[in-house]
């Protein structure tokens, strides 16, 4: 069996991943296809095990699929008297097409299925069916697949389900309900699990034209049903899926972007970031479509989370708990006992080799982690034919304790194809990029926001930070001190021929130094400095004077080991680094960046820099072509921010 090591990020992850489309989606919308009796194209819809089995079902019934690249039509044929159905380890597979059978009156379809599926819950479905007449053959054990199922036409009426251990089987008997001849309605006995696939269920059926209505524990159908007035619907991205993107952003400095995660409304799993950002585990914001998630001020305390609804994700917040070095106590998760395998056992067994101790409880898992999370030799991770096991704890696998060296390994990789099949392609590509150094070229006039963004977005993401203004304003304060404040271009030539010019690092600013002395921050921004440092900038020697030394700063950000660079200025993006990864230009209306000037308490005239950059013989300011521009006079800082570390993890 395949084994695979996990290579680490060594810089942090500064990246941007697109989940999959969703597999409940999916599946959900190939059902509502095929009760639709309406030719449809479903568009990005999941390439993976669990489609392809429902697929090979609906075709197998036959419907005509046609499949090309993420796109899949299906025509409604006649379903035939009998057919052999196989529905692998997919759950949703095997509740759904055997509530489509039902529908389909004297005839007989054979089921089958791989043998993790024979112990998964079936019994809440065919009870249900069991007393609308329609028989069973169970060919091993009762109530379990395989079987045979002879229907007949559905009695109706009050149809009672028990889907405590699968909302799946809800689910199925909903999206049937509309079909059912005879007048009926659907009792849910008990307690249900993972109510949000019933939401998404009946959001979906309501976009198929079906209104649902539930009354106390009664769904009944409201009306008769709508025509279906599209031709195509749009799968939406995963939400269980970045819940693993998510995690890698929890567990690493930099920041990560989960693209069109804004897309995925009808999916209870999305709540996934609100568990994490609730305590503070993560700071997350929206741009545009795409989830921004950062690490979180988390203080190390016990934790406790109720994964009832979301049960899915608990895996991969249980993966990452050796990262935390806190208790954690996650309930609510009984019923994933009989998913693809036993998760909450499967998942204590392999915490076990991560952690200090373990508990388990048949609904709950309490898990302590050691002091230090640090591990010398490697770790094997069984994956029990889970992809959610394996894609969990290879996040975890991506922490740097070794110097780099990869330390967990996944047993059984190729798991994954259930739901991501390139999973493992995609996160290393993910690393690739973060380990990929980055320059970002931000330019802009005065009062724009340069340096606030520019500080900010380098700090998230652990690059070196230049301010190419300070440069100029260090040798107007030099030129100044000198006696040569109002000197001309041949005395400022002849005095930066006296002077020598290298950098130094603070924090993770990078400073230049004139002489080897560094000037402080403060003297450089006096009113006598701002009023002289655009004469002196716009001054060709000063410009060339200066440029070797700010390319150099590429250099000099690689020898400090910093995962990029951004520097701000008036000529970045285009006379220092045309080349950049990332040009940004930013930009604002006067009387926003007045206003900003005289909050600043600075009083020189917007308009006379404007005009010095604009005309300035060398370099005069301008928006290099193919740069991002970016208008901040209506946009709060954090936005701006937030747009700017977007297109820098982007960019590749």
């Amino acid at each position: 069996m395949e084994i695979l090591d996990i290579d680490v990020f060594k810089k942090g992850a500064n990246c941007a991943i697109t989940p999959p489309p969703s597999k409940s989606v999916s599946n959900r919308a190939l059902m509502l296809c095929a009760l639709s009796k309406k030719d449809l194209v479903l568009k990005n819809i999941l390439k993976s095990r669990d489609t392809a089995i429902f697929i090979d079902c609906l075709k197998n019934l036959g419907f005509k699929i046609c499949e090309e690249n993420n796109e899949v039509k299906i025509s409604q044929e006649t379903i035939p008297s009998s057919a052999k159905l196989f529905v692998g380890n997919a759950g949703t597979a095997a509740r759904f097409i055997t509530a489509f059978c039902a529908l389909h009156p004297n005839s007989t379809f054979e089921f089958d299925s791989d043998k993790e599926m024979y112990k998964r819950p079936m019994g809440g479905l065919i009870r249900a069916l069991i007393s609308q007449g329609i028989k069973f053959e169970f060919l091993k054990e009762e109530f379990c697949f395989p079987f045979k199922m002879h229907t007949c036409e559905l009695k109706g009426g009050l149809i009672k389900v028990d889907a405590k251990e699968s909302s799946q089987i809800l689910s199925g008997l909903l999206m049937i309900l509309p079909y059912i001849k005879n007048p009926a309605q659907i009792e849910l006995q008990d307690s249900l699990v993972s109510k949000p696939f019933i939401d998404m269920t009946l959001s979906m059926m309501n976009e198929f034209g079906h209104d649902i209505v539930k009354d106390k524990n009664i769904f009944s159908l409201k009306s008769a049903s709508k025509e279906i007035l599209f031709d195509e619907y749009t799968i939406e991205p995963d939400a269980t899926a970045a819940s693993y993107i998510i995690a890698l952003g929890a567990i690493h400095a930099g920041a990560v972007l989960v693209k069109n995660f804004k897309k995925a409304i009808l999916q209870g799993d999305s709540k996934f970031v609100d568990f994490l950002s609730g305590k503070n585990l993560i700071k997350y914001a929206f741009v545009d479509d795409d989830l921004l998630v950062t690490r979180g001020d988390f203080e190390k305390r016990s934790l406790h989370f109720d994964f009832n609804d979301i049960s899915d994700t608990f895996l991969t917040l249980a993966a990452i708990t050796p990262k935390l070095e806190c208790e954690v106590f996650i309930e609510g998760i009984a019923h994933t006992r009989k998913q693809e395998c036993d998760r909450v056992s499967a998942v204590a067994s392999e915490l076990k080799k991560l952690c200090a101790k373990v508990f388990e409880e048949e609904d709950s898992i309490r898990i302590i982690p050691f002091k230090e999370f640090s591990f010398k030799k490697k770790i094997e991770i069984q994956t029990y034919k889970d992809h959610r096991l394996a894609m969990s704890f290879a996040i975890l696998g991506t922490c740097n304790l070794n110097n780099g060296a990869p330390w967990l390994s996944i047993i059984d990789p190729k798991c994954c194809a259930k739901t991501w099949s390139d999973f493992f392609e995609t996160l290393n590509s993910a690393r690739m990029n973060s380990e990929n150094f980055k320059v970002v070229a931000i330019d802009g006039g005065a009062a724009v926001g340069k340096s606030s963004v520019s500080k900010a977005s380098a700090s998230a993401l652990g690059f070196m930070h230049v301010d190419t203004g300070s440069h100029y304003r260090s040798l107007a304060y030099a030129l100044i001190k000198n006696n040569l404040g109002q000197a001309g271009e041949i005395e400022v030539k002849n005095f930066l021929a006296t002077i020598n010019i290298d950098a130094t690092l603070i924090g993770n600013q990078a400073r230049m130094r004139i002489n080897s002395e560094l000037i402080e921050d403060d003297l450089i921004r006096t009113e006598e400095v701002n009023s002289k440092v655009s004469v002196f900038a716009a001054m060709p020697c000063v410009r060339e004077f200066l440029k070797n030394y700010q390319r150099s700063m590429r250099e000099f950000a690689m020898q400090n080991n910093f995962a990029g660079t951004i520097i701000e200025g008036r000529d970045i993006g285009s006379i220092i680094f045309p080349d950049a990864n990332v040009r940004i230009f930013l930009d604002a209306d006067a009387q926003t960046r007045e206003m900003r000037r005289s909050k600043q308490g600075i009083s020189d005239s917007i308009a006379k820099r404007d005009n010095l950059d604009l005309t300035r013989k060398v370099a005069p300011l301008v928006c290099p072509e193919g740069a991002v521009l970016i208008d901040t006079s209506h946009l709060t800082i954090e936005e701006v921010i937030n747009k700017t570390i977007a297109l820098i993890v982007e960019a590749k």
